[in-house]
C-alpha cells in the first residue's frame, strides 16, 4: 500500500500501530502482517505535513482502488479499514483475504503457506539461509535443514517492509534481512533491488 500512497507523499519514514485478531503489532516501517488463518493486514504510516496534500483527495484515490479491485476479485478480497491524518501524519490500515490478493494489488510477489505449498508453486528455495536463534540472526544453515520439516511454514516476499507472522521465525535468507523480534523480519532492499523483482525475493521460515 505504501507504493499508492507515494503517488500522493514523497516520504521513506514509516510507522504504524495495528491491533488485528487479538494481537497488537507495532512497527517504524510498512508492516506486512500475516495472521494464522491467511489473511493479511498490511499498515502504513506517512507524513502528511505539506500544504498541497489534499487528505480528501487521496482518501478517494485509494477507496478507489480498493474498491475497482473488490468489485474484479471479490467483496472480501481487499478491505481499506482505516484511514486518517492527525498531527500531520496520514495511517492507512488495509486487510487482503490472503497473499495473492496482497500481490496482485500491490503489484509485487509473495507467497504465504506451508514449505510444500511453496515447493509446489515454484519456489526452489535457492538461496542462502541464516538461523534465526532467540530472536537474533545465527549461523549459515544448508536449505535442506530448512525444506526438512514438511511442518514449517514460509513467506516469501520481494518489497520493503516489515513482515510480522504468528509464530517463531527459525530461518531467512541472508540478503536484505534482519531481525525486529522472535516474530518479525525487516527487509531492507538496496535502491537497485526494486519492490517486486524476482531477485529481491526473501525467505522466511517459521514455525
Amino acid at each position: 500500500m505504501k507504493r499508492l500512497i507515494g503517488l500522493c507523499l514523497i516520504a521513506a519514514v514509516l510507522a504504524a500501530v495495528l491491533t488485528a485478531c487479538g494481537g497488537e503489532l507495532d512497527a517504524n516501517r510498512n508492516t506486512v502482517y500475516v495472521q494464522k488463518k491467511g489473511k493479511i493486514t498490511e499498515a502504513t504510516v506517512e507524513p502528511f505535513d505539506k500544504g498541497y496534500y489534499n487528505q480528501e483527495e487521496l482518501e478517494a484515490y485509494v477507496r478507489e482502488r480498493v474498491e475497482k479491485y473488490a468489485a474484479e476479485h471479490g467483496e472480501k478480497s481487499v478491505e481499506m479499514d482505516k484511514f486518517e491524518v492527525a498531527d500531520g501524519v496520514a495511517t492507512l490500515y488495509i486487510n487482503y483475504a490472503g497473499y495473492q490478493d496482497y500481490a496482485d494489488f500491490n503489484g509485487v510477489k509473495m507467497f504465504a503457506g506451508t514449505v510444500p505449498q511453496a515447493l509446489a508453486a515454484g519456489f526452489d528455495f535457492n538461496t542462502e539461509f541464516l538461523e534465526v536463534e532467540d530472536g537474533a540472526l545465527g549461523d549459515v544453515v544448508d536449505s535442506g535443514i530448512v525444506l526438512a520439516d514438511d511442518t514449517y511454514k514460509a513467506v516469501i516476499l520481494s518489497t520493503k517492509a516489515d513482515v510480522k507472522v504468528d509464530g517463531t521465525v527459525l530461518f531467512v535468507s541472508s540478503k536484505y534481512t534482519g531481525i525486529a523480534a522472535k516474530d518479525t523480519v525487516s527487509i531492507s532492499l538496496p535502491e537497485d533491488a526494486m519492490d517486486g523483482e524476482e531477485l529481491a525475493l526473501t525467505y522466511i521460515i517459521y514455525k
